[in-house]
């Protein structure tokens, strides 16, 4: 069973190598994620020493900042929801019948 998993876990990592590999092929992608990767780097060692100063109020920080994006996300997720709901729940209005509509047999 754990040649299964093994041959699974090789063909998902072969689709991710493939996919990253045919991703970096063009020269503006390499540049974009270069880029990426080194605002992520200074955005971590930022924090890391900011934690290294005062770890509590580094840990109310991160906290205070999570809620604020959940709060954001649920806010977001009930506007796509409601926003599908009314486009569900539209319904087309017929015209209504009225003595000149309507025919005479």
């Amino acid at each position: 069973m754990s040649k299964k998993s093994n041959g699974l876990f090789a063909f998902m990592t072969g689709i991710a190598a493939g996919a990253a590999a045919m991703f970096l092929s063009k020269e503006e992608n390499r540049k974009k994620t270069t880029k990426t990767i080194k605002q992520a780097t200074t955005t971590a060692q930022k924090a890391k020493t900011e934690y290294k100063k005062n770890p509590k109020a580094f840990q109310k920080k991160v906290k205070t900042q999570g809620k604020k994006l959940a709060k954001k996300a649920i806010k977001s997720a009930t506007k796509k929801k409601t926003a599908t709901k009314k486009v569900a729940t539209k319904k087309t209005t017929n015209k209504k019948t009225t003595r000149k509509n309507v025919s005479k047999k």
